[in-house]
């Protein structure tokens, strides 16, 4: 089970307490195995009141909440390599640049066929309705287009002839 917020890391704890009470270790017990280094942190009075009502409105050690809550900020870290919102960030820049890259090549292409359109035809030719007939074309022709790809890349995916 993948989980990313603390409300998602506190029930699967509850869950593994459930399942594996014989268990000895869960996410949030204080097994010297699991958490190997410590970390003293001095808080306001009043943020210690506040993480008193969390801990027993969830019926966890203080502890525990303070590990989710550090785990919720470590992965929304953008700039350490290795957390999911670096992960994600990352990934959604690529995918809009990738999507720029798209848009401006069938902009391009778009405008030299309605060059070449107009000097063949030789009649002015709405780039508008250019526009729509190669997207009909497109619907029309995605499925030809499908099969030829498939059968291409079965060509290539096949063993080599002994």
């Amino acid at each position: 089970m993948t989980v990313s917020r603390p409300s998602e890391i506190v029930d699967f704890v509850r869950t593994a307490k459930a399942n594996q009470s014989n268990t000895k270790e869960t996410m949030s017990n204080n097994a010297k195995s699991q958490f190997t280094n410590r970390l003293t942190v001095h808080i306001t009075q009043a943020m210690d009141h506040r993480l008193e009502q969390i801990a027993s409105q969830r019926d966890e050690p203080k502890a525990e909440v303070v590990r989710a809550a550090l785990r919720a900020y470590l992965d929304e870290q953008e700039d350490l390599i290795g957390s999911r919102r670096h992960f994600t960030k990352m990934f959604q820049r690529r995918i809009d640049d990738l999507e720029r890259l798209t848009v401006i090549g069938l902009l391009t292409n778009i405008q030299v066929l309605h060059i070449l359109y107009e000097r063949v035809k030789r009649e002015p030719y709405e780039l508008g309705n250019l526009m729509h007939d190669m997207i009909e074309t497109g619907i029309k022709s995605e499925d030809t287009l499908r099969m030829l790809v498939e059968g291409v890349r079965r060509q290539n995916t096949k063993p080599p002839a002994k």
